[in-house]
């Protein structure tokens, strides 16, 4: 059961702890520069009327290092019986690497707010932190304006210093894994049913993959 709520903006250095459970509501944004911390096997839920998403904004970092028998997870606040793909929005991580657009910079248009919603720049080595061994669970809600949906796990512009291991997003209500621009290496990632691309790329991704698969249903 959640025990924690999660909303607005967090501006400075902040820990989850794995003897709590969170709730996501609404848009979450990780400013300032500040570092968001996640200890390994805590649980962070999404919730659906608001379309809880986690954005770590451009300068600010995650350090959500799991361990493979504790791993950290974020999922929908519904039961597990009636869990289903795009009951929250999902995990968006925004940085300072390369993009292939006009003037280098660009927001995502997902609801955000737009100045905190910048991402790009020239900087390939950047650091936005650390996912490991991290599941991402019935992500993607649609967004009715917009007529578009969140993906499980989205990177904008985010550089090659940041770890990226040990990640599945299972049934996302579009793309697993999205990539604008940005210079990363991933290892080790899993998409599993989700209902659009599992590995999604745009505005000149740089990238190197290694040891990743996808599973499709139907």
């Amino acid at each position: 059961e959640v025990t924690n709520i999660l909303e607005g903006k967090i501006e400075k250095n902040y820990t989850l702890t794995n003897n709590k459970t969170y709730l996501l509501k609404g848009n979450v944004y990780v400013s300032n520069n500040a570092i968001l911390t996640i200890e390994p096997g805590t649980i962070i839920r999404g919730d659906e009327e608001s379309c809880g998403t986690l954005i770590i904004t451009k300068g600010s970092k995650i350090i959500a290092n799991g361990t493979k028998i504790n791993p950290i997870i974020f999922t929908s606040n519904k039961e597990s019986v009636s869990r289903k793909a795009g009951d929250w929005g999902g995990l968006i991580i925004l940085g300072d690497s390369n993009v292939n657009k006009i003037g280098g910079l660009s927001f995502l248009d997902l609801g955000l707010d737009r100045s905190l919603s910048i991402y790009g720049g020239n900087n390939t080595e950047s650091n936005s932190g650390i996912l490991n061994y991290v599941r991402i669970e019935y992500a993607g809600r649609k967004l009715i304006k917009q007529e578009k949906e969140h993906n499980g796990l989205s990177l904008a512009g985010v550089g090659n210093k940041t770890i990226l291991n040990n990640i599945q997003i299972s049934y996302s209500n579009d793309d697993s894994f999205e990539f604008y621009g940005g210079n990363v290496t991933v290892e080790n990632l899993i998409s599993f049913r989700a209902t659009d691309d599992d590995f999604d790329f745009t505005q000149g991704v740089q990238a190197t993959i290694k040891n990743s698969i996808a599973i499709r249903y139907p």
